[in-house]
């Protein structure tokens, strides 16, 4: 058991969950749906489909790494369970179909519950579901948009747009200009999570044939790309909160502190390959206290 819970990589649900979140949070402040049992039944399936989503993404990219060489050659970062003896590629395969399996069930029941009274919109997040759900497995298998550069572009859609407006929309049945400005700071955090990775394995990348956006721009770019990043997710936060309650944006700045911390550490050009592991957690918690944060600041303002 304790393989396929490592294999899970933790510490990256909390960033994909918070972002679901915060756009769960906006809906009910907008009074675009009711803080009764089956708003928030709703709410919890939303959660628990996007969180089974994040986990199938993991076991898949190990196995497209594995597959495509990236996770053979000498990388500073993690390495997958495979790599390490703890599983086979048989393993994950299994893994791969049983968490497609749940993230199926549990994502019909989340459009049912939603949508059952709204036939257009029903099948409108069904196509929606079936596309995250395509997205999270071809990352790194089958076309792996990831490895031609892509994947910031597919991280900014669904772990920022979608996150949060989709789960916006899926409770309220409206969108509003708050969740869009959520939605894009969402995207953009989640994408430097992805960047550091990229900062990092930076070498072992360009070995074994990964053209991420850092490889594509070089070193020195991907650290300019990595502040711009952060300082658009400053931006939309603030914006968010001053549109939620004026006060609320003097807030939301505190919440930003430890990930430009993160940030500006990420962009130092003293640290690079396993000096920046570190830095994976920290972002992703960095960001996810954003999420958090702004969400705590949005209810407190509802």
């Amino acid at each position: 058991m304790n393989k396929w819970i490592a294999a899970c990589r933790m510490r990256t649900l909390p960033l994909s969950s918070s972002a679901v979140i915060l756009g769960l949070v906006i809906a009910f402040s907008e009074d675009g749906a009711e803080a009764d049992f089956y708003h928030l039944a709703c709410a919890f399936s939303v959660v628990l489909t996007a969180v089974l989503l994040q986990i199938l993404s993991n076991y898949a990219n190990d196995f497209g790494d594995q597959i495509s060489g990236v996770d053979k050659v000498d990388r500073p970062g993690r390495i997958s369970m495979v790599q390490q003896g703890k599983m086979t590629m048989r393993d994950l395969k299994i893994g791969i179909a049983v968490l497609l399996a749940l993230c199926l069930g549990t994502g019909l029941l989340s459009v049912f519950l939603c949508w059952h009274q709204d036939m257009v919109g029903f099948g409108t997040f069904v196509i929606l579901g079936a596309l995250a759900a395509t997205a999270a497995v071809t990352y790194t298998v089958g076309p792996s948009y990831s490895y031609v550069g892509l994947g910031d572009l597919f991280v900014f859609i669904f772990f920022g747009l979608v996150a949060v407006i989709g789960a916006e929309y899926m409770l309220s049945h409206t969108w509003s200009v708050p969740g869009i400005l959520a939605g894009i700071g969402a995207g953009c955090s989640s994408i430097m999570v992805l960047n550091v990775n990229n900062l990092r394995d930076y070498e072992s990348d360009i070995v074994g044939g990964k053209k991420s956006v850092v490889v594509r721009v070089g070193l020195k770019n991907g650290r300019r790309y990595h502040m711009a990043l952060f300082a658009v997710c400053a931006a939309m936060t603030v914006a968010c909160a001053v549109r939620c309650c004026s006060y609320a944006g003097i807030a939301s700045v505190l919440f930003l502190i430890p990930l430009l911390k993160a940030a500006v550490y990420t962009a130092d050009e003293n640290h690079a390959g396993p000096a920046l592991e570190p830095m994976m957690k920290a972002t992703s918690l960095g960001a996810s206290l954003v999420n958090i944060g702004l969400g705590i600041l949005i209810s407190a303002a509802g």
